[in-house]
């Protein structure tokens, strides 16, 4: 799940299979931003229509956003989330190694978050 759009499969969204290439990826966004561009909506369209627009429109950008970047895209498919932090709730001391290894390539202690 992503914090910006919990409920939202960022592969279905682009219609691409977990294992699209970059190419894939791009191409699929290309096209779901032709055909979902809010400049696109019928002339007359509501505000809701417009609205609808522009949400299907956002969601295509951020689920591109994300896959098509290697380091979010890995962090997506192990966790289901899309956010650089570690999330709500209380995290076990496993779980804050984990994070912390992800943003140092070191080790992390004392010194390395002072020279940081």
């Amino acid at each position: 799940m992503s914090s910006l759009y919990p409920s939202l499969d960022l592969y279905a969204t682009l219609a691409v299979s977990k294992t699209a290439t970059e190419l894939e990826i791009k191409q699929a966004f290309r096209r779901l931003a032709l055909v979902h561009h809010p400049d696109k909506v019928a002339p007359g369209a509501g505000p809701d229509e417009v609205q609808a627009a522009n949400e299907k429109f956002q969601q295509i950008g951020f689920a591109y956003a994300v896959l098509k970047d290697e380091h979010r895209r890995a962090t997506y498919d192990r966790t289901g989330r899309t956010d650089d932090g570690p999330g709500e709730g209380a995290k076990t001391e496993d779980e804050w190694k984990a994070y912390f290894r992800e943003l140092w390539s070191g080790e992390v202690n004392a010194n390395s978050i002072d020279e940081f």
